[in-house]
């Protein structure tokens, strides 16, 4: 299914907190920013939990209108995921078109995924994301129909669009799991070469493309962008005792990951359950680096991985002035710390990993 690539748009961002506004909502403005959509303002209500109907007090709601009526605003950036029925009443309220935070990510992930399995990915998951609001849609979705070619005899709107919905996933479904037969004669063939599997994981936009770039001196895509990584990349890599491994980059990880893309990109993911040791890279220029890290190992045991060897990996040293370095250096004794992009320590990196035993492996 061929989407209509989104133009650059104007919006607003908003959510709610309880105490202080967290890192969440700066990733959501830099989630905005890798689609390139120009963030206006940026509004924040301090309540406890969402309201149950209108996600913010109804009377800070209407608010929204002054300020779509006084610029070219196209959109509202909710931080959070909306029922069906806080995204009714918003879009209601502001008659404008509400994205929440999930969507958000699904946008980005439908502008990098260039594979088809990638593609395959971010259709499903936009799918399931969209049969999860059908339930309670409304009188628009329930009036009765029929007719040859449409819907069958007494079938209503919603019945006919679960019914499609569901057959379009099931199919796509049934091409991506010949793609993931393919994946697993490759994952059969790696692990008879006897090769060292090697996964670099952590918060997206660390640098892991770059880094796997630097270690296998091949050319790879990477940007300052989000989630620039949709699908796996794996390279060999020669190590100083002369052994060869081989390195997988993976999707980033990030505060609020939606279950069901979680779900959709699994058979990505289990890139990671295979590996024989994982990089956690962390920003070591990210002065929320702590929360990141502490997001990366629930992500990890989510997939179920909890006895792998693991090295942490600080990247972007560069960035860093010498004396919050030292500091770090410090604090994780047993730390890497690295600049992919300056090639600083790679060597160090390379060393680490060929001192490592893997004969129970």
């Amino acid at each position: 299914m061929k989407r209509k690539v989104m133009e650059k748009n104007n919006v607003i961002i908003a959510g709610i907190y309880s105490e202080f506004i967290d890192e969440s909502f700066y990733e959501l403005e830099s989630l905005c920013k890798t689609l390139s959509w120009n963030v206006i303002d940026r509004v924040f209500q301090k309540r406890k939990k969402p309201d149950a109907r209108f996600y913010f007090g109804r009377g800070f709601l209407e608010k929204f209108n002054l300020l779509f009526e006084s610029g070219n605003i196209d959109y509202l950036i909710i931080n959070d995921d909306l029922t069906i029925i806080q995204r009714r009443n918003i879009e209601r309220t502001i008659e404008n078109k509400v994205y929440d935070r999930t969507e958000l990510i699904l946008e980005i992930f439908a502008k990098h995924a260039k594979t088809k399995e990638g593609k395959l990915q971010v259709e499903i998951a936009r799918l399931k994301y969209l049969m999860s609001y059908l339930v309670g849609k409304g009188k628009e979705l329930s009036r009765l129909g029929g007719g040859i070619g449409t819907r069958g005899p007494g079938e209503t709107k919603l019945e006919y669009t679960k019914r499609y919905l569901k057959k379009r996933v099931s199919f796509l479904e049934k091409e991506l799991y010949e793609i993931r037969k393919n994946r697993d004669v490759q994952r059969k063939k790696r692990i008879k070469s006897n090769l060292i599997k090697i996964s670099i994981v952590g918060y997206t936009n660390a640098g892991k493309t770059t880094l796997l770039s630097a270690l296998s001196k091949d050319l790879l895509y990477s940007k300052n962008e989000m989630f620039s990584t949709v699908s796996p990349i794996t390279r060999r890599v020669r190590l100083p005792s002369g052994a060869y491994v081989l390195f997988s980059d993976t999707v980033g990880f990030i505060k609020k990951l939606h279950p069901l893309i979680v779900e959709a990109f699994h058979s990505t993911l289990e890139e990671i359950v295979y590996s024989d040791l994982i990089l956690i890279l962390v920003d070591a220029s990210d002065i929320n680096f702590k929360d990141k890290i502490k997001v990366i190992f629930e992500t990890l045991e989510e997939l179920g991985i909890k006895d792998k060897k693991m090295i942490l990996v600080f990247n972007k040293i560069d960035l860093c002035n010498l004396d919050y370095l030292k500091k770090l250096k410090g604090e994780y004794k047993k730390a890497i710390f690295i600049s992919a992009r300056k090639k600083i320590n790679l060597d160090l990196l390379l060393y680490e990993i060929d001192r490592i035993n893997f004969k129970e492996v």
